[in-house]
């Protein structure tokens, strides 16, 4: 089983260390003030062989990241530099600690969601991710077996 609680935790920590705040993509609550960051987990598990238990605890995901701004041109900027910062030396910390991998950033691209009548302004991408499962607790464990009879 594998925590995902961790990933907002640790992308939180990329995008504050740009000035930047991290939300929940269509979470509750109010939004931020532009510009802000809205991460969301696309597709949570994707096995990386064919056999569904092999032992190996490893899988990959993808997740997106969005940057809401004013203006166009300023989420391409932030968009941009959130990208190269996900594959920097100090994000490695981050991801070292949390048994994360970044195997993949893709391309930004601009996207839009109708509100009202408008469109706001947003550009993002999405990155693919390499994870490890926690270990399964095991609630009882046999340590030790004697296989000397003793006393028949």
């Amino acid at each position: 089983m594998y925590d995902y609680e961790k990933l907002y935790v640790v992308f939180s920590k990329i995008a504050a260390n740009m000035g930047l705040t991290l939300i929940e993509m269509n979470g509750g609550g109010k939004q931020p003030k532009p510009p802000f960051v809205a991460f969301d987990i696309i597709n949570p598990h994707i096995r990386l062989n064919f056999l569904e238990d092999d032992g190996n605890r490893a899988f990959e995901c993808v997740v997106s990241f969005t940057v809401y701004a004013v203006d166009k041109l300023h989420a391409l900027n932030l968009t941009n530099q959130l990208r190269e910062k996900l594959n920097e030396v100090d994000s490695w910390d981050f991801y070292d600690k949390n048994h994360i991998v970044l195997v993949e950033r893709m391309d930004p691209n601009v996207r839009y969601l109708p509100e009202a009548g408008n469109y706001a302004t947003m550009v993002g991408f999405d990155a693919r991710l390499r994870l490890q499962a926690d270990e399964k607790e095991v609630p009882y464990q046999i340590d030790h077996i004697d296989l000397n009879l003793k006393g028949e």
